[in-house]
């Protein structure tokens, strides 16, 4: 279709807090939504690629905030290409990647690098995080747009310390993500408690989310601050109460608003990641702030680890880009007007704000056309041997959900396609 407007006709489309039926023409050229209109032809037929949608539903394309594509050292788990094709696959036109890498992210030439690496993928947009701890490059620390932040060690055992937010805090205007577990607390658990897979809930229970956060509040207030600051996974409506009228935002998972402690001995290894699930009432209280419209952004947190690693290694993390969408439709189903608006305010509308997105999130003519197109009807069971990322399984499997992404469309161009 290279050189043709591409023509969505028979389409349900969300138009600001309502659907309509009708018609998107897209330019080809500028990467624009040209028109919308519910006649049966448009102008210049000779010069489009026409798609019959068959009623299924438009909306703003999602972008997911924390996302980790592996690559360089750990592309046997995932590379930007595998992760990009399952970003795609679920819906999204814009992934942020998180740094706690091998090697981590820490410098203005491993920046360049992903970016290099990145740059031909003609698939998802793709924006790296850096790393914030005492070894990230001094020039690049407090000018970069994005950073990371680790209280507590996960996966690639990297920590940032008090002193290394204070100094952010005090000379940057850029957006922090902090992963908010308290290692001391984390580390004391672990002389208590001894197996790492059974005690894995307890060794980083809800003290150590609380605790982390308490510090990140206590240093805030203490310094004045440009910096945006942002809290990666919350667990707990509890942490959400404590960031009431703070001036920072923060996230939500899947799998944390879905799954609990009862799943995890359920799921063993394959439930487990850092923050870990919480128990049933505590998973139930989030999961009512959630449909009460108190919590503004769901991010996969999109993790692979290979099999042998979750076996062998207790690694901990699971895969997420592919099944978000599909998740909350069913979840929310039946679905009406303000659960769709609910759905893509969390994935689409609110991410798009908090990381100041050049592309609105606007199905309207002279917006840029990153489109998700669902199928609300289609009944799907999660396989890993069928998902996109490369450590193909899911803490998912069979489970049947209604309701999924079939295209994926970036600035015009259909980046993934599951109807013909």
């Amino acid at each position: 279709m290279l050189g043709n407007n591409l023509l969505l006709t028979n389409a349900k489309i969300w138009v600001t807090d309502r659907i309509i039926e009708g018609n998107l023409l897209l330019d080809d050229e500028s990467g624009v939504i040209q028109s919308i209109f519910k006649s049966s032809s448009s102008t210049n037929e000779q010069n489009e690629f026409k798609i019959n949608l068959r009623k299924k539903l438009i909306i703003p394309s999602l972008i997911d905030i924390h996302c980790h594509l592996r690559d360089f050292n750990e592309s046997h788990k995932e590379t930007y290409q595998t992760g990009a094709k399952a970003a795609a696959a679920g819906g999204y036109t814009h992934v942020f990647d998180m740094p706690n890498k091998q090697p981590a992210v820490i410098s203005n030439k491993q920046i360049q690098g992903i970016n290099k690496t990145i740059k031909n993928l003609n698939s998802v947009k793709i924006t790296p995080f850096l790393l914030l701890c005492s070894e990230t490059e001094e020039l690049l620390k407090y000018k970069y747009p994005f950073l990371k932040a680790y209280l507590g060690l996960t996966t690639g055992n990297y920590l940032t310390t008090e002193l290394d937010i204070q100094n952010f805090i005090q000379n940057s205007s850029s957006f922090l993500s902090v992963h908010c577990e308290d290692n001391e607390l984390i580390e004391r658990n672990k002389i208590k408690m001894k197996d790492e897979l059974k005690d894995h809930c307890e060794i980083r229970g809800a003290e150590t989310e609380l605790t982390s956060l308490s510090t990140l509040l206590r240093i805030k207030n203490e310094l004045k601050s440009n910096a945006t600051l942002h809290v990666a996974h919350l667990t707990l409506t509890r942490s959400i109460d404590m960031l009431k009228n703070k001036n920072i935002s923060f996230e939500v998972t899947p799998h944390h608003l879905l799954l609990n402690r009862d799943d995890y001995t359920r799921l063993g290894v394959w439930g487990k990641m850092n923050p870990p699930l919480r128990n049933k009432n505590e998973q139930g209280m989030l999961l009512k702030a959630f449909l009460e419209g108190r919590i503004p952004i769901i991010a996969t947190d999109h993790a692979p680890h290979t099999k042998e690693e979750k076996v062998n290694s207790l690694r901990a993390g699971v895969p997420g880009l592919e099944t978000t969408l599909p998740l909350l439709l069913d979840k929310l189903k039946p679905l009406d007007i303000q659960k769709i608006q609910l759905i893509i305010d969390v994935l689409a509308t609110n991410p798009r704000k908090i990381m100041k997105s050049s592309s609105r999130g606007i199905i309207a003519e002279g917006e840029v056309a990153d489109l998700t197109i669902i199928d609300l009807n289609m009944i799907k069971e999660v396989k890993g041997e069928n998902l996109y990322t490369k450590c193909n399984w899911s803490p998912w499997e069979g489970k049947k959900m209604k309701g999924w992404p079939v295209m994926t469309i970036r600035e015009g161009r259909i980046i993934h396609n599951d109807l013909f």
